[in-house]
């Protein structure tokens, strides 16, 4: 698997499992890769590691909010006027909610306030339609050029798509929707040499997991029976998906590691 003279854009790629994908695509020789993500704090560490992986490999970090769609654009214009080219994408940003139960006091739904409600939506849906839409017409606006180079990208769903539990509301029902747009999109970007594919993470141990279930959660999950992956499990997937040994892979959702 080599990814020579490749450019991708990679969302929440400065910590997690976006960092990880990003020290992969590195690993394996890509030319370029471009991040966005809001936490700034973690890009000098995250450029070392990534550069670590290989010194040839150019890095580009950029502060993004994906639920802005205009900072999204800019963000996809830079990259293709900085670089030439795009040729992949991981869509990984999201955020968390802490996981809850219904008790006495009445469902989980009566916890769900307007502000959380939008700030999954934009975040953990929105953000990953933005994302998927600025880059592929980046990348048709490559194709209508000449440049007929098969392209991927690859949005990050959650296992919690695959239940009906209420205890992340907001955060299930944005994920399901990721789905859902991800096999639409597939559909009607394939004519362009375009493919689109969504990973669903299990209980990653990322830092995002603390946020779910505060406390020891690895400890928690465990006893609940299930396998906490680490971000290299999903980077993995991710990278397969970006490369052309997946070239027939389109359309798809894949669940990785356990929790449905």
């Amino acid at each position: 698997m080599s990814f020579a003279s490749r450019v991708f854009a990679i969302t929440g790629g400065a910590s997690g499992m976006g960092l990880a994908v990003a020290k992969m695509l590195s690993k394996q020789g890509a030319a370029a890769v471009c991040v966005g993500d809001l936490n700034k704090k973690n890009f000098e560490s995250a450029t070392k590691e990534i550069r670590g992986e290989n010194p040839n490999t150019a890095v580009d970090m950029s502060s993004l909010d994906v639920s802005i769609p205009a900072a999204v654009d800019e963000w996809v214009s830079m990259i293709v006027q900085k670089y030439g080219r795009l040729d992949g994408a991981a869509n990984v940003a999201g955020v968390p909610q802490v996981a809850r139960q219904s008790s006495e006091a009445g469902p989980t739904l009566l916890d769900e306030s307007d502000e959380m409600w939008r700030l999954h939506m934009g975040v953990n849906l929105d953000g990953v339609f933005y994302c998927t839409r600025s880059q592929v017409r980046a990348m048709n606006i490559l194709r209508q050029r000449g440049d007929n180079t098969e392209r991927s990208i690859v949005n990050v769903s959650s296992m919690a798509a695959l239940s009906n539990g209420s205890s992340c509301l907001s955060y299930g029902v944005a994920k399901t929707a990721v789905v859902s747009l991800g096999a639409r999109i597939a559909k009607d970007v394939a004519p362009f040499g375009i493919r689109v594919n969504t990973v669903l993470p299990g209980a990653t141990n990322s830092p995002m997991l603390s946020q779910f279930f505060p406390g020891d959660a690895k400890s928690i999950l465990t006893t609940l029976g299930y396998d906490v992956v680490e971000p290299e499990d999903i980077a993995r997937t991710i990278v397969y998906l970006l490369s052309d040994e997946s070239k027939k892979i389109s359309g798809v959702s894949l669940p990785v590691g356990t929790g449905h």
